[in-house]
């Protein structure tokens, strides 16, 4: 065999095999936009807050502890969906968040229903729903990205 083309094959099997390798470690690689120690640390704190903020409903009157519970659960899930999406950086994950955020929001709104007697609570019960259908509608309208 000729040295130039022994050299040749050697160069291009080498060529060859970093491209392969640097493919195989692109492909193996997480979709992160935060290291996994960072989201850790993260979601623990906001579960710390979270309880937190649920210790500190035990203290109020009963009329307003289920409001105060409902935020602070609601709080707490959004920003695990919020994290959850800066951690996973896809489309999908931000319209997740985005769900989370309309059903939070509704959840929210149907415990300050809770008050109210009659047809108050029945219309204000409507406009929660439509108010969630419309939210939860914007957020599937912005994940197809039409």
């Amino acid at each position: 065999m000729n040295r130039t083309t022994l050299f040749s094959t050697i160069a291009g099997a080498l060529l060859v095999s970093a491209t392969a390798l640097g493919i195989s470690a692109a492909v193996d690689a997480p979709r992160s936009l935060m290291s996994p120690v960072d989201y850790g640390a993260a979601k623990k704190a906001i579960e710390g807050e979270a309880h937190a903020a649920l210790s500190k409903c035990r203290d109020v009157d009963s009329s307003t502890k289920d409001l105060c519970r409902t935020e602070a659960k609601a709080d707490e899930r959004i920003r695990k969906a919020d994290l959850e999406a800066q951690y996973r950086g896809t489309v999908a994950a931000a319209a997740d968040a985005k769900l989370v955020r309309a059903k939070a929001q509704f959840d929210l709104a149907r415990s300050r229903c809770g008050d109210q007697r009659g047809e108050n609570k029945i219309s204000c019960l409507r406009q929660a729903r439509a108010e969630k259908a419309k939210a939860i509608g914007d957020a599937k309208y912005a994940s197809n990205g039409i």
